[in-house]
């Protein structure tokens, strides 16, 4: 029995930083996902995030645990229905609920680009009650906005799309990510060290050979009830950029794919 589940997408880019996510297939003409395949005809270098899936994630693990679980609950068999009908019906379910949580989260983040972009929010009604803590943060911490939601691409041969590079108010630059999170009924919100290596990329990207890493901060936005952000400044950063790069090798080696460094 085999049950259908939407196909995983993967990031890839050119080295200008142009993304290359989607590719024209050959056999429909329609867009299809870039594969490492494609990637070595192109050219193309992988986005940070398609590294650290390389890393274990336990709590990304048990969020998805508890989503099958949740559309397995809600998702009751027909009378007469085959098992592989339904079990498909329960994963379906489940790929909703992750769709809803990952929609809501990309509409805060659309709203935060267009304040960093453009200086003001474009949307109206609920959503601007849930990025108002992220503006007041951003007012009173940042000094100039550098970059704004734009691809960087390192030496090494990796690339993604960054939230914001800044001078912070202190003189001191920094890349800033921000993170929507669910933090009804808990007592503190969660940073993940991947967060931190994910932001080393970044600055890794930004930064020439000599110079230290930028600080590397998370912005936690709640993302269940409008709310104050939470923010951590991360104290490893260099330890952070040895264990993404160790990620990095990893990922070459699993991939057979050796990006050639610029």
């Amino acid at each position: 029995m085999k049950i259908q589940r939407t196909e995983q997408s993967s990031h890839w880019y050119y080295r200008d930083g142009t993304a290359c996510h989607e590719v024209i297939a050959k056999t429909t003409g329609l867009p299809r996902p870039t594969n490492v395949a494609d990637a070595r005809k192109l050219n193309l270098v992988p986005s940070v995030t398609n590294i650290l899936n390389m890393k274990a994630k336990p709590a990304l693990n048990t969020w998805l645990q508890d989503n099958a679980i949740r559309a397995a609950l809600a998702t009751p068999q027909n009378p007469c229905e085959p098992e592989d009908q339904w079990h498909s019906r329960i994963a379906e379910e489940s790929d909703r609920i992750g769709k809803e949580a990952a929609e809501w989260g990309t509409l805060i983040h659309a709203q935060l680009e267009a304040l960093l972009t453009d200086g003001a929010f474009t949307a109206t009604g609920e959503i601007l009650d849930y990025v108002r803590g992220a503006e007041t943060w951003l007012r009173e911490n940042v000094e100039t906005v550098i970059q704004a939601e734009q691809s960087v691409v390192g030496g090494l041969g990796y690339a993604g799309r960054l939230d914001v590079h800044a001078i912070m108010k202190g003189g001191r630059r920094a890349v800033i990510d921000f993170k929507s999170q669910k933090l009804i009924g808990k007592s503190k919100p969660s940073f993940y060290k991947e967060w931190a290596m994910q932001l080393a990329a970044y600055g890794d990207c930004l930064r020439e050979p000599s110079d230290p890493l930028p600080d590397l901060i998370s912005v936690i936005i709640p993302s269940d009830a409008p709310g104050p952000v939470f923010v951590k400044k991360w104290d490893n950063r260099e330890a952070a950029l040895v264990a993404f790069h160790a990620c990095f090798r990893l990922w070459c080696y699993d991939k057979d794919y050796q990006p050639l460094p610029a």
